[in-house]
């Protein structure tokens, strides 16, 4: 089973001083996160393009195998960005990312990230890390169905059904619908499984990052489908 990229919520606090953040966790969980980079302002390139960005970085404040684990990937997927536009801008060239964000939230003793980074062309990425800080581990998929009492299957079926309403909802009425509409579907419904990032949204209801095939652009975006949502 792929380690989860996930997001639970419970009660927590985002504090920002002096540039650096972190999560305010309960009890003997203080400062569990730190930035590896805190920086936003305003940047002009040198064709006079004047940009605004912030980028913030997050990384556990944990020493296990696992906490350092997760900050490696942290740093090497989200860093990335931040980086390159730091790069750019001691170029003078133009940016092709804005902003870095991310959001802290609690389940019991489990910390969760939720990361994002907006891209050029109207991208994002986004990932999601889950450690639980009294077990000293990352959280898994697996960890979050069972804490909630749902089954894996009942989880995969209702979470491909509303991808399939996302779907219907995004390109039914595209009139070149019969060039791509049944292929990408069936590309999006077959990589569908428990490796998606999973979470608990602020109204108590598991949200998944899903990759949609698309017909233009990259190929694919990523959105948010919420599998037992009603109404």
């Amino acid at each position: 089973m792929r380690r989860l990229l996930a997001i639970a919520l419970s009660l927590t606090l985002l504090f920002s001083i002096g540039g650096m953040a972190w999560a305010e966790g309960p009890g003997q969980h203080k400062n569990a996160v730190t930035e590896l980079y805190s920086t936003e302002g305003t940047y002009t390139d040198d064709v006079g393009n004047i940009e605004t960005y912030s980028y913030h970085v997050p990384q556990l404040n944990a020493d296990s195998a696992d906490a350092k684990e997760i900050n490696q990937e942290i740093s090497d997927h989200f860093a990335y960005y931040v980086e390159a536009q730091l790069e750019n801008m001691e170029g003078g060239y133009s940016l092709w990312s804005w902003h870095t964000s991310w959001h802290s939230y609690w389940h019991g003793s489990k910390l969760f990230l939720l990361i994002e980074t907006d891209l050029n062309g109207g991208l994002h990425e986004i990932g999601a890390y889950g450690y639980d800080f009294n077990n000293n581990c990352r959280v898994t998929g697996d960890m979050v169905l069972r804490e909630l009492g749902l089954t894996e299957a009942d989880y995969l079926m209702n979470l491909r059904e509303k991808v399939e309403l996302m779907f219907e909802d995004m390109f039914s009425s595209s009139p070149m619908k019969d060039a791509f509409y049944d292929e990408l579907l069936e590309r999006t419904l077959n990589e569908l499984s428990m490796e998606q990032p999973m979470f608990i949204d602020g109204a108590g209801q598991i949200e998944t990052i899903v990759k949609i095939y698309v017909p233009a652009g990259a190929g694919y975006q990523f959105y948010l489908v919420t599998p037992y949502a009603y109404g």
